[in-house]
């Protein structure tokens, strides 16, 4: 049975974020977040995280996390889920995402690290 939490803070921001909502996504970093997308380099800054997200977004149509597993521990979360995005094209791939969370005063997140091989969202379809 899944346990329910009070406080499920992290669903909330993972709705936000399949909302395509950018102000709505960027409201919950706090202004020196950290972004980190697989191996890249890190992203630090609410204005240069809202850059990226926005780049990001422009590559696909929507996207939407499907919740295996949270972890939470004080005010860091990790999330498992089979994430859908869904190409210009119509097309959709499916991948698994690890996501790691940290709030901070008034539950700003000052810390996003996702893991993701990103490859299979952009290869093409044979």
């Amino acid at each position: 049975m899944a346990t329910v939490l009070a406080d499920d803070w992290a669903a909330d921001f993972f709705r936000d974020a399949d909302s395509f909502d950018l102000p709505t996504l960027v409201g919950w970093f706090a202004d020196d977040v950290e972004v980190r997308f697989g191996n890249a380099p890190a992203i630090v800054g609410k204005a240069a995280a809202e850059e990226a997200f926005r780049g990001f977004w422009s590559s696909i149509s929507g996207m939407r996390h499907g919740r295996e597993c949270l972890v939470v521990d004080g005010a860091m979360a990790a999330q498992f889920s089979q994430v859908t995005y869904k190409r210009h094209d119509g097309s959709e791939v499916t991948m698994p995402v690890a996501s790691q969370l940290r709030r901070v005063g008034e539950g700003r997140i000052d810390r996003l690290w996702i893991v993701i091989d990103m490859a299979p969202l952009f290869q093409v379809a044979i």
